[in-house]
């Protein structure tokens, strides 16, 4: 016949099991990525501040050429003088050709002499000669003073789009630096909300100071008793059930001080411990009482 005895060997551990979370800190990532921030700001407002000097510096090049848009202007006045003698030339030669033209009506007087009548016609020739060289020159002269007139616009021009270009290039430095700002800002606002750096809790100790693990698995002890001999077999399985017993009753009392308050850090019963000892010492008793009703039933047979 085989008997078989169940006991607990050991009392479920108090110590609990404590839930590892990694504590919000700031990394060394944290760090860096302000840092990088940080120079990207630093950069930024230094590129803001020599387009702002730039464009200070291109502002007071266009008034000074304004004001003396040398050597444009000064091609411009020495060509709109030459374009003015030409013309005055030009209006001299038209008058004397007209005049000229005009003596010509003589050639037809009987008492026109011969001398005459060529000086009439020498006189035509060289008016009309004269008229068309202060045509040319003067036409020179106005393209001259338009060519000069059109360089000094352009000169302008070009002075003025340099000037719009640097101002364009400090709308955009100021609107990068806008944003390197508010990266910037945003970063150590988000850093500024994280948690300050905790340390993790170190595992609980027992009353001899020796660290417990985390948690600890419950461990049932069966003893099975094989049926040789009656004698010995009930007295292995009470032996057993007293040791058991004992075991049981010491262990509560070393973890029994410690257990409630761990578990109740954790968010678990303080009573857990109590249940799991009364559980065990359940177990222990009903099956010594079965020993001890089954020892009777022998004796009486």
């Amino acid at each position: 016949m085989i008997a078989a005895v169940v006991s607990p060997a050991a009392v479920f551990s108090a110590a609990p099991a404590f839930a590892e979370s990694a504590p919000t800190t700031r990394t060394q990532n944290d760090t860096a990525s302000i840092a990088a921030l940080e120079k990207a700001a630093a950069d930024a407002a230094t590129a803001y501040d020599a387009a702002v000097a730039a464009e200070a510096a291109q502002q007071a090049r266009v008034e000074a050429f304004m004001n003396d848009s040398q050597p444009y202007l000064g091609k411009l006045e020495a060509a709109r003088a030459a374009a003015k003698e030409t013309a005055a030339a030009k209006a001299a030669a038209d008058k004397e050709l007209a005049a000229a033209t005009a003596a010509t009506a003589k050639l037809d007087d009987p008492a026109t002499t011969e001398d005459e009548r060529v000086a009439i016609l020498t006189r035509l020739h060289k008016a009309t000669e004269a008229a068309k060289a202060a045509d040319a020159a003067n036409a020179t002269a106005e393209k001259a003073r338009t060519a000069a007139g059109n360089a000094l616009d352009d000169a302008r021009v070009a002075e003025l789009r340099k000037l719009y270009t640097l101002g364009e290039a400090k709308k955009a430095a100021a609107a990068a630096k806008a944003t390197a700002d508010k990266a910037l800002a945003d970063a150590k606002a988000a850093a500024a909300q994280q948690p300050a750096k905790e340390d993790t809790p170190p595992a609980p100790a027992d009353s001899t100071g020796t660290q417990q693990p985390g948690a600890v698995t419950p461990v049932a002890d069966t003893a099975v008793t094989t049926a040789g001999d009656a004698s010995t077999t009930r007295s292995s399985t009470t032996s057993t059930t007293a040791t058991s017993a004992k075991t049981t009753t010491s262990t509560t009392s070393n973890t029994s001080t410690t257990s409630a308050a761990e578990l109740a850090e954790t968010g678990s019963n303080p009573a857990t411990p109590y249940l799991a000892l009364g559980a065990g010492l359940a177990i222990s008793l009903g099956a010594a009482a079965v020993h001890v009703s089954r020892r009777k039933a022998g004796q009486s047979a």
